[in-house]
């Protein structure tokens, strides 16, 4: 077993090879230019902007990213298994998550105390946001980095940690263009000016990955995903 990963995760990675990898850069470009366009809407939309529109436009480019995995898995005759829907661990992975939600809640529901911070109390955006971070963000990300850009490279590369490192740079990198379309800045600038994150979202890689080749499973990795962006919201 490879860095006590589950069996069923290491059979699966071990068909995949060159064509595996090319289609897992082909996602990676598409999701790239998927979210620049988002980026490029809503910027022009800017001055009247809601959140309903957001959360439509967010949807659908998601959907696209979702959509391509699955074409993907279909023209490669791979199971939905192989993006992170196996059965064999998922209450294992199930239960991890609902633990961890807890935690980040827990701690999330001290720093409002602590700092004075407020929350979100209007009752339909919350909703909207759970859908907006659970579906659109959260397992969108999941489903696509690491259930089908990690899964391949995973098995491209005989270096099993190099593969997590280049996922986790490609997975940072891929936030930038459309921030900086929102921010309108140029990539220097925003790399300057948000370092910091880029490296976070490096370290979230590494937790995501090891939690979803741990069960062989997007449950545990989506949950935490989700709840980790939604309190930064949530807690204004």
């Amino acid at each position: 077993m490879v860095l006590d990963v589950d069996d069923e995760y290491v059979q699966q990675t071990d068909e995949y090879g060159r064509k595996d990898a090319l289609f897992a850069l082909i996602l990676y470009v598409c999701m790239v230019l998927v979210f620049v366009l988002t980026g490029k809407i809503f910027v022009q939309r800017s001055s009247t902007l809601t959140e309903t529109y957001i959360f439509c436009v967010t949807g659908i480019a998601s959907s696209v990213c979702i959509g391509l995995v699955f074409l993907f898995c279909f023209i490669r005759k791979q199971k939905l298994i192989t993006v992170g829907f196996s059965k064999n661990q998922a209450l294992k992975s199930l239960t991890v998550g609902i633990i961890l939600f807890i935690l980040v809640v827990l701690v999330g529901g001290f720093w409002p105390i602590i700092t004075g911070s407020t929350l979100q109390t209007d009752i339909g955006l919350i909703v909207m946001r759970i859908i907006y971070f659970l579906f659109f963000i959260g397992f969108t990300e999941e489903i696509t980095v690491r259930g089908y850009i990690g899964t391949r490279l995973y098995g491209f590369f005989n270096n099993k940690r190099l593969s997590i490192v280049i996922v986790g740079i490609m997975f940072s990198l891929y936030h930038i263009p459309f921030h900086m379309v929102i921010a309108q800045m140029s990539m220097p600038e925003y790399i300057l000016l948000n370092w910091w994150n880029l490296i976070l979202i490096f370290i979230f890689h590494i937790i995501f990955q090891r939690l979803y080749s741990k069960y062989n499973s997007i449950i545990a990795p989506t949950i935490l995903h989700f709840i980790w962006d939604f309190i930064q919201w949530f807690i204004i």
